[in-house]
Parts: C-alpha cells; sequence; structure tokens
C-alpha cells in the first residue's frame, strides 16, 4: 500500500500511470500534506487525474476549503475549473460569495460551475446573480443558470425561468425550461409537506462507490440519516464503515438515529443489539 509521502512524489511523476494511481492512493485522505500537491494536481495534463484531485479536496471539506478559496481567488482560466468544481464538493456556505464574483470569469467553464453551485448551495438571496447568468452569451451557462433556478425552487426562482423560457426560441432550451420547473414544483411541494429535498444518491451507486471513495460514499450516506430516510440500509453501511474507522462515536449516533427512525418496526432490533455490544 502506497503511503502519503510516496502518493505526493508520485503525483509529480513523468509516467501519467504513476500519477493516475497516485491520486487513486490518496482518495479518502484528511491529511492537510495531501492539500497542496492535490491542488497542483487539479492543472495535470491528464483529465482523470485533474478531476480525481478535485473530488478529492472537496470531500475533505472543512480541512482544505480555506485553501482552496485563496487559490480559487488567484487562478485564471482553465486551472480555475477544477478548483470551482472541488469548492462546490465541500459544500460550504462560505464559498458562496467567491461563485457570486466567478460568475463574471472571463472563462465560461468557471462561470458555468459557479452559478451552477449557486444552485445546489441553496443560494437563494443570489437570484440577481443567477438572472444576469440568464443572459450569458454561453448556452451552457444560461443553461447551468435555469438548473441553478430549478434548484431553489421559490416563487421568484421559478418566474425568472418562466421569463427566460419566453425569451428564447432554441426548443432544446425552452425543454430544459419546463424541466426545471417541474423539478422546482416538485420540491416545493415536498418542502410543504415536510417531506425531505435533499437529492439521494441510490444505494447501488454509494456501494460502488465505497470501492472508490469510501469518504464520498459516507458523506453520501450520511444525507440518508440526515433526512431520516425509512431505508435501513444506509444505517447499517455507515455503523459497518465508521466501525472500520474505528470511529466509535460517529458509529453510536447513526445506530442512535436508526432506533428513533425505527422504532416500532422489526429493524430497530438489528441496531439495539448492535448498540448493546458497544456499551
Amino acid at each position: 500500500m502506497t503511503n502519503l509521502n510516496e502518493a505526493i512524489n508520485n503525483l509529480s511523476d513523468d509516467d501519467v500511470k504513476v500519477r493516475k494511481e497516485a491520486v487513486e492512493s490518496l482518495v479518502g485522505t484528511t491529511d492537510e500534506e495531501a492539500i497542496e500537491p492535490l491542488i497542483k494536481a487539479t492543472t495535470d495534463d491528464n483529465a482523470q487525474v485533474r478531476f480525481k484531485a478535485a473530488e478529492i479536496l472537496g470531500s475533505m471539506g472543512d480541512v482544505a476549503v480555506d485553501k482552496l478559496i485563496e487559490e480559487f481567488k488567484n487562478a485564471e482560466g482553465k486551472n480555475k475549473r477544477f478548483l470551482a468544481f472541488a469548492l462546490k464538493e465541500t459544500e460550504d456556505e462560505k464559498v458562496i460569495p467567491y461563485f457570486v464574483e466567478a460568475c463574471e470569469d472571463e472563462d465560461f467553464g468557471v462561470r458555468k460551475v459557479a452559478v451552477r453551485s449557486l444552485g445546489e448551495l441553496q443560494a437563494e438571496n443570489e437570484l440577481a446573480t443567477i438572472e444576469k447568468c440568464l443572459e450569458d452569451e454561453d448556452w451552457g451557462v444560461r443553461l447551468a443558470a435555469i438548473q441553478a433556478l430549478g434548484d431553489i425552487a421559490t416563487d421568484d426562482a421559478i418566474d425568472l425561468i418562466k421569463k427566460a423560457r419566453k425569451a428564447e426560441d432554441d426548443k432544446d432550451f425552452k425543454k430544459s425550461c419546463n424541466k426545471a420547473i417541474k423539478k422546482a414544483q416538485k420540491r416545493q411541494k415536498a418542502k410543504a409537506s415536510g417531506e425531505s429535498v435533499v437529492k439521494l444518491i441510490p444505494m447501488s451507486t454509494l456501494k460502488e462507490m465505497e470501492k472508490t471513495n469510501v469518504q464520498k460514499a459516507i458523506k453520501e450516506y450520511e444525507r440518508y440519516v440526515e433526512t431520516k430516510q425509512k431505508k435501513d440500509a444506509p444505517y447499517k453501511r455507515l455503523c459497518i464503515l465508521y466501525r472500520k474507522a474505528n470511529d466509535r462515536d460517529n458509529e453510536i449516533r447513526v445506530i442512535e438515529t436508526a432506533i428513533e427512525v425505527f422504532d416500532g418496526t422489526k429493524k430497530v432490533d438489528y441496531f439495539k443489539k448492535r448498540l448493546e455490544k458497544l456499551k
């Protein structure tokens, strides 16, 4: 198994195969020593290395977000795109002002990621910024703005989508507007009835993700727990993953949440027995 220092050194190797193996071996790391080498890897000649490095940085969350912000502010052109993706993946609200500024970046790819991120981060106070992107010269940026408004799903956001649909002649764009409106209305109904509006990745996908990025898988499983979903599988997988990581506190937290959610059903027995063994 490649150790941290070896992996970091190999990120600069001339052989792309070695660099790919190095970045893959860093999946799941939270070590601050890996942050700067991974940031440098987001400018690698190989797209696979760039994307994976950005994904790992995003999964590191609070550990990496401040350094990512500093690098993002100083980056330019295509190099800034993967940093934008990494920032989005941190899901930290403190990145919102930097995405607002990036909506006017010279690079269309950066603008596209920035405005899409404002939607995913539920930046309801930034509708004016998103609206400006509806007039962007790049079709992809305009489409990303529509998707962002669909994510935010307020009445004002829906009105902006309808306004853009009316002003646009392109049939595909109009279809995207219709799709975004339906998504927004669905989110509004779910919110009004107290249901979760969090996007959940299917369990089959998450089980595969465990093999390649266990940290990301844990993050996605936690969405099921956070919204108290009635499926027991995510809770069970999290218990197992936290046990492997010797993270007793998080395992107990997940078990206690599961006991609350499945109280009165047969499913609760599994979690009660697991909790008894931990005490």
